[in-house]
C-alpha cells in the first residue's frame, strides 16, 4: 500500500487529491482482447485507489448518498412492463417517463459498479447484482436477447431492422434516441461484470449485442447511415468492447456499422467536422473510434482521435475544459459571443474526460492529463451541489448566470446519469 498526493493547480485555487493505492490483482472481470497499440501509461483500477479527506472524496460520498436512496425497482419499471411482466415499483419522472425511459438505469448499474470498485461499499455490489437478475428476467421474457424500457422498442427496432427508418436527428420511427438508450444499458452491464466480477452481466450483455446484430445485419449502407442520423451514443465503443470480451471478430462488424461517415470521415482527412453540430452526440464516436483503433491498430481511427481531440481542446473548448453553447459547437477559436446560462453541457465533459483516458496511455503526454485536470476540476467537481449530491446539465458561463441542479427523483436528464457515474470516478486516473 502507498499514498500519492496529487497537486491540482488552477489559477489561483489549489486542491491536492490524496488516496491510498493498494497492491494487488483487480476483483473484477477482465478483457480476452489485449490493445494491440502500444500503452505508456497505465493505472490503477479503481478497486486499488481509495480517496482520502478532501473535497472528491466528499463529493464522492454524496453521489454514493443518493445512489443508496434511489430504488432499483423504481428504475426497472418499463423494463418489466414492456417485457410483459408486471412492475415491482412506479416508474421515476422527469425523462424516464418519456421515449428514453431506461437511460438512467444504465448510468445507475455503471454508477453503482464504480462505486463498488471504489469503495467496496456492499450495498452497492448489491444492488448491482439485483439489478442484473431482474434484467435476467427480462431479457429471458423477451425471447430473443433484447431488453429494454424503452416505449414499443421492440416494434420500431423491428422496423429499422425491415429498412423503415425515419429520423430528424434526435428520433428514431419516433422513439426519442433508442439506440443511446441500449448503449447506456450495454455499458451498465460491461461495468457490472469489470468491476464486480458478475459474469451474468456478461451473458446479458453479448446476448443483447447479438440481438443489435441482428437489427443492422441486412440493412444496407445508405439505410444504415440514415439510422445513424440519429444520436445513438457510444455503440461503437460497446461493440468493440463485446469483441474485446469475447475475442469474436463479429462484433468488430457490429462497430462497423456505427461508424457515422457524416461526422467520421472528415475528421479522417483532418478536417474539422464540428461547427454546428450537436456536441455530445459527436463525442462518443470518438471514444469509439479510439476504442478501435487500441484494439486492431487501424490508424483511420487513430488519426480519427488524435485530431478530434486536438480540434475540439483547441478550438471548441472554453477555459474552464468544456464545450459547447446551448449543446452545440459553434465556429472554431470563437467563445467569447458564446457565452449564457446554458454553456458547457456537463454529459460533454464526462465523455471527454472518457475521450483523453485512452490518448494518454498511448503517448505518456502530460498536456493530455494537463486538460484532463482542468476539466475535472473546473466542471466535474463543481457540476455538484455539495451540500446534497445534486448535478447541474450546464455549467453556465455567463456573468451573473446560476446553477440549475436536478432532483433526485423527478429529472433524469442525460447529465443526471452521467452525473452518477462522474463523482465516483475520481480515482481512476491515478498511475503507476
Amino acid at each position: 500500500m502507498r499514498s500519492i498526493t496529487r497537486t491540482i493547480r488552477m489559477g489561483g485555487w489549489m486542491i491536492v487529491l490524496v488516496c491510498v493505492c493498494i497492491a494487488g490483482r483487480a476483483a473484477g472481470g477482465s478483457f480476452q482482447v489485449d490493445p494491440t497499440v502500444a500503452i505508456q501509461a497505465q493505472p490503477f483500477t479503481l478497486d486499488r485507489v481509495r480517496l482520502l479527506d478532501g473535497p472528491f472524496r466528499h463529493a464522492m460520498e454524496k453521489d454514493i448518498d443518493w445512489l443508496v436512496r434511489l430504488e432499483p425497482d423504481r428504475l426497472l419499471s418499463r423494463f418489466r412492463e414492456y417485457a410483459g411482466l408486471e412492475p415491482k415499483g412506479p416508474i421515476y419522472g422527469g425523462w424516464e417517463r418519456d421515449t428514453i425511459s431506461g437511460h438512467s438505469l444504465g448510468h445507475y448499474l455503471s454508477a453503482c459498479a464504480l462505486g463498488y470498485a471504489a469503495t467496496g461499499d456492499e450495498r452497492l455490489l448489491a444492488k448491482v447484482n439485483y439489478i442484473v437478475d431482474e434484467l435476467v428476467v427480462c431479457q429471458k421474457a423477451s425471447g430473443d436477447g433484447y431488453v429494454g424500457g424503452i416505449p414499443n422498442g421492440h416494434k420500431v427496432f423491428e422496423e429499422v431492422a425491415r429498412g423503415e427508418i425515419r429520423s430528424k436527428g434526435f428520433d428514431l420511427n419516433g422513439l426519442w434516441v433508442p439506440w443511446y438508450t441500449t448503449h447506456k444499458l450495454m455499458a451498465g452491464l460491461r461495468d457490472a461484470y469489470l468491476h464486480c466480477d458478475n459474469k451474468t452481466a456478461r451473458t446479458v450483455l453479448i446476448q443483447l449485442a447479438d440481438w443489435a446484430w441482428t437489427v443492422v445485419d441486412d440493412l444496407n449502407d445508405e439505410q444504415i447511415q440514415r439510422m445513424l442520423a440519429c444520436e445513438h451514443g457510444g455503440m461503437l465503443e460497446l461493440a468493440a468492447d463485446v469483441y474485446a470480451l469475447t475475442g469474436d471478430k463479429k462484433y468488430l462488424k457490429l462497430a462497423d456499422a456505427f461508424y457515422h461517415k457524416a461526422i467520421l470521415d472528415p475528421l479522417s482527412q483532418e478536417r474539422d467536422a464540428f461547427p454546428g453540430v450537436h456536441a455530445n452526440t459527436q463525442i462518443p464516436k470518438l471514444i469509439g473510434c479510439a476504442r478501435r483503433y487500441e484494439l486492431t491498430g487501424e490508424e483511420r481511427f487513430g488519426t480519427i482521435a488524435r485530431f478530434a481531440w486536438d480540434t475540439i481542446v483547441d478550438h471548441h473548448t472554453y477555459v474552464t475544459g468544456g464545450n459547447s453553447h446551448r449543446e452545440y459547437f459553434g465556429p472554431p477559436d470563437t467563445l467569447a459571443d458564446r457565452l449564457s446560462e446554458n454553456t458547457t453541457e456537463t454529459c460533454n465533459t464526462y465523455n471527454m474526460l472518457k475521450f483523453t483516458r485512452p490518448l494518454f496511455a498511448w503517448t505518456g503526454q502530460a498536456r493530455y492529463m494537463d486538460y484532463y485536470e482542468r476539466a475535472l476540476l473546473n466542471h466535474i467537481l463543481a457540476s455538484q451541489n455539495p451540500e446534497d449530491g445534486m448535478t447541474c446539465y450546464f455549467l453556465p458561463l455567463a456573468q451573473g448566470a446560476r446553477k440549475t441542479y436536478s432532483t433526485p427523483f423527478n429529472a433524469f436528464w442525460c447529465c443526471t446519469g452521467t452525473g452518477m457515474e462522474n463523482h465516483v470516478r475520481y480515482g481512476e486516473q491515478i498511475y503507476s
